[in-house]
């Protein structure tokens, strides 16, 4: 059945590459040995088809010639005879025959020798029109084979339907091919491919169009001379390409070998990984657990994918010299209720454990999408968890010696948050905004209400100020929580509160951020009142572990219990 469905991509990307590239290119060599003749037009015009709110052109022209002596009349201008709307050649193909016209109406033409009443006016090849048709040969023509070679290549026992998988809804990892066993293979082929996939891609798109700009740019349109950018970012994805190359090759394989098999909810997820690199005690592998939810928002050619982050852990794997180089252990204890890992869908939840170490040269990085399930097991080889390797909690003590700046009193502890930390993210939003009130203070109201963009600019401005130039200070003693912040050094918004009205200390999450396939998540610290209202007391904590070795910290200073937020 996936072959039939593979067929008519197939068949879409083979027929327009047989049927419309390859005939396109045919032609232009073609008209390359027509002989030229004068001939005489009679009018010119931009004919236009509107379809689906999209609206497509064609330039025609009716002209007349003498060849062989005799008369023939034709209507064809270029290589295509078809509607589209890419560029503006039709446009300014109509430009140059009226201005033609006016002078009199004479123009070359060439003349098809086998066939005298066939004749064009123009013979140029349009390349930027021909990178748009690749467009569908790579894309329909690439998922149509990798569907057929995926059918034809799978072992038949793992084929949907097969007896082997009707056997294996008993134990649900089993229904995937990839999961069938306790060895999970990494993304590092499946990035190799995307990589030159994407290189080929751009690059069969770019390239023309940008020989085709430097072609228009010859004929005095420089603008077009634009069209040269896309074949720049195009390089840099071809080194892109080279360099995930390069990383396979340094690296190999290096497949997970799950421990227990599927990871358990409830009890705990690990795994060894053989790396094809010397042994080293400087080397620090670090590795992220986490469970994702992916789904697909808007509708149409507005649909994206998006990923959000449900519950995270973060240490450092255990390494020793292996008879393939390095032998890395990765083990964590995982929370009870969280969701199983799902079948890809709209909306669906994923497992993804990511490894990475920094190195001279090319650096580490493999994703693996494992399967985990509520078994409640535990791992029968590996001990040691990851979260408490040495390095980790070295890694975490520096972030917190980043975050919490903590001073001991008599009976208590004062924390201080300057201003201008962590100032990129600020800094960012304070940019945004302004270019957004530059729009609405730019852009004429006559047309479109441009007010919209300075009201959504200026807060966004100001919001970064206020986040980037003011400073908190927390004081925690045996009689009171005081808090006092100023902006610019001036002192604003002080509040106390009796110590005996604090009940405990909790973890709140404050936002994620992502980037990639890298999420984080930012806790803060807040002090429980018997009223039920939260006092903010940390804030800027990334990562779970990070947080949590944080709320003990200021719990064991201060005296304060600890309570789930």
């Amino acid at each position: 059945m996936l072959i039939l469905f593979g067929l008519p991509f197939a068949a879409v990307g083979i027929g327009m590459f047989i049927f419309s590239v390859g005939d396109s290119l045919t032609q232009w060599q073609a008209m390359k040995s027509w002989p030229l003749v004068h001939a005489n037009l009679a009018s010119v015009d931009v004919k236009s088809s509107t379809s689906d709110g999209s609206t497509s052109y064609k330039v025609t022209a009716a002209y007349s010639y003498r060849y062989n002596g005799q008369n023939y009349r034709s209507t064809r201008v270029g290589i295509g005879n078809s509607y589209d709307n890419v560029g503006d050649y039709h446009q300014r193909e109509a430009r140059r025959l009226r201005r033609a016209l006016d002078q009199g109406g004479v123009v070359n033409a060439w003349v098809n020798p086998a066939e005298p009443e066939q004749a064009v006016l123009n013979r140029d090849l349009r390349w930027e029109l021909l990178g748009f048709k690749m467009i569908f040969v790579v894309v329909f023509g690439g998922v149509g084979v990798g569907i057929i070679l995926y059918c034809l290549l799978a072992p038949t026992d793992k084929m949907p339907g097969s007896r082997t998988a009707q056997k294996s809804l008993a134990s649900p990892w089993l229904e995937r091919r990839d999961w069938a066993s306790d060895q999970i293979k990494s993304d590092g082929k499946t990035s190799l491919y995307v990589s030159w996939g994407f290189a080929i891609l751009w690059n069969a798109i770019s390239i023309p169009a940008g020989i085709g700009g430097v072609s228009e740019a010859l004929k005095g349109e420089w603008l077009a001379l634009l069209a040269l950018l896309f074949p720049v970012i195009g390089m840099g994805i071809l080194w892109w390409a080279i360099a995930v190359t390069l990383n396979w090759r340094r690296f190999g394989a290096a497949p997970l070998q799950l421990d227990p098999y599927p990871g358990a909810i409830g009890g705990q997820v690990g795994g060894s990984i053989d790396v094809q690199l010397p042994y080293s005690i400087n080397h620090r592998f670090d590795v992220s657990l986490k469970c994702l939810r992916s789904y697909v928002t808007g509708s149409g050619k507005n649909r994206s994918r998006r990923e959000s982050l449900v519950w995270h852990s973060e240490g450092v794997a255990h390494s020793q010299a292996s008879m393939k180089g390095t032998r890395l252990e990765i083990l964590f204890d995982v929370d009870a209720g969280l969701p199983v890992s799902q079948e890809p869908d709209n909306n669906y939840h994923l497992w993804r454990l990511d490894v990475s170490c920094e190195l001279p040269g090319t650096d580490f990085s493999r994703s693996y999408e494992i399967p985990v399930f509520a078994t409640g097991q535990s791992a029968r080889q590996l001990t040691r968890l990851s979260t408490d390797n040495v390095l980790a909690q070295n890694a975490r003590e520096e972030a917190l010696s980043e975050v919490l700046d903590i001073k001991q009193i008599a009976g208590g502890i004062i924390l201080h948050y300057p201003a201008l930390r962590h100032p990129s993210g600020k800094l960012a939003l304070i940019i945004v905004g302004a270019v957004f009130a530059g729009v609405g203070f730019a852009v004429p109201a006559d047309d479109f209400p441009s007010w919209i963009f300075t009201l959504i600019g200026v807060p966004m401005v100001l919001a970064g100020l206020y986040l980037l130039l003011t400073s908190l200070d927390v004081r925690i003693d045996r009689n009171e929580l005081l808090t006092r912040r100023r902006l610019l050094g001036v002192s604003f918004g002080n509040r106390r509160y009796p110590r005996n009205t604090i009940k405990s200390l909790a973890l709140k999450e404050s936002y994620s951020a992502q980037s990639g396939r890298s999420h984080v998540t930012f806790y803060k610290i807040v002090a429980k009142r018997l009223d039920g209202k939260p006092v903010t007391v940390g804030f800027n904590l990334a990562g779970q572990n990070v947080a949590k070795q944080a709320l003990e910290s200021l719990s064991l200073l201060t005296g304060i219990a600890t309570d789930e937020a």
